[in-house]
């Protein structure tokens, strides 16, 4: 798993991958959120994301997911700051560092992560990422992440992305507006 996203996350980096394109830090999406934990039945929920550009590399971003797992409720929050670095062309290097909290019915537990990764645009429609994000509650977790966008026009589009790990997996998909 770990290799397809670095597979993907050199492919967006690749010179053939950076049309004219630009590439926004400021967004609120929303959807449907699909999660997959091992040994345990696969549950909906929803998302809600957003990103706010500070200035040309620094961009602020959170996150609240609710998903009912096995009749209990999971409620996820992060809080973050991120760096972008432009690698030439429409392809970007970032990093980002949050602040987690899972609230449950049994338990609270307080982390943080840290995401490491490559986004780029694949045509004036289409921008892709791929990354490895480690987290950090009681246990340490390493997941990859791959997503990417469907721009409709400037303003909206249709984001999905996947979250895969060794304890199952996330999926995403919902509108996103960028101004």
């Amino acid at each position: 798993m770990k290799k397809s996203a670095l597979l993907l996350a050199l492919a967006l980096a690749s010179p053939f991958a950076a049309p004219a394109a630009e590439l926004s830090y400021s967004y609120l999406e929303a959807g449907y959120l699909r999660v997959d934990p091992d040994n345990v039945g696969s549950e909906n929920g929803f998302a809600i994301r957003g990103s706010g550009a500070l200035n040309e590399n620094f961009h602020v971003f959170g996150a609240y997911e609710a998903v009912d797992v096995s009749g209990f409720d999971l409620d996820s929050w992060r809080l973050g700051l991120g760096y972008n670095h432009n690698m030439g062309g429409s392809a970007d290097l970032y990093a980002r560092f949050a602040y987690e909290k899972i609230d449950t019915d049994f338990f609270d537990d307080n982390g943080w992560s840290a995401e490491v990764g490559v986004r780029g645009a694949l045509s004036d429609n289409f921008e892709g990422y791929a990354g490895l994000r480690y987290t950090k509650f009681d246990d340490d977790d390493t997941s990859g992440v791959i997503g990417g966008q469907y721009k409709f026009n400037q303003t909206w589009g249709l984001a999905a992305d996947l979250n895969f790990n060794g304890d199952g997996n996330a999926l995403f998909i919902g509108p996103r507006v960028s101004f």
